[in-house]
């Protein structure tokens, strides 16, 4: 792989990273949190993923907002998941997902590692470190 990070470690790294903050549809486009408590480290991330179930939506699918959560609406020509299901009501929290986080729950070899995350936020606390100390110890190569 491009940065030398292997499977596991790129499952670790997403995992791990995508537990704090979210996507705000003015910088990027898309529109809301991964999880539901933000600023803790946790493998809610990897549950939910597998848990979960994810509708694709666009900028168009203002059945959101009669759900409350319109704050998932990406903005036009963007595309995300959501974890609502049309005509379905729930008590869930609104989380959303990119196409870049969802291919860990389809690529067998990345749900792997996904799937031992999810059973076992330890192990998740433990890989995310090593992983986030040579991400951060690569350097820069020009």
């Amino acid at each position: 792989y491009r940065m030398g990070f292997n499977d596991q470690e790129i499952v670790a790294l997403l995992c791990g990273g995508h537990v704090y903050g979210r996507c705000h549809p003015n910088f990027s486009g898309y529109a809301g949190p991964w999880v539901e408590d933000m600023t803790k480290f946790s493998n809610e991330y990897a549950t939910d993923m597998i848990e979960d179930d994810w509708t694709l939506v666009s900028n168009g699918d203002t059945w959101l907002d009669d759900m409350g959560a319109g704050e998932l609406r990406p903005a036009p020509g963007k595309r995300q998941f959501v974890n609502k299901v049309p005509g379905r009501i729930d008590d869930e929290p609104n989380q959303m997902m990119l196409l870049s986080d969802m291919i860990l729950a389809w690529d067998p070899n990345f749900r792997y590692h996904l799937e031992q995350y999810a059973a076992d936020e330890e192990k998740l606390k433990h890989d995310f470190g090593v992983a986030f100390k040579k991400l951060t110890e690569l350097g820069c190569g020009f």
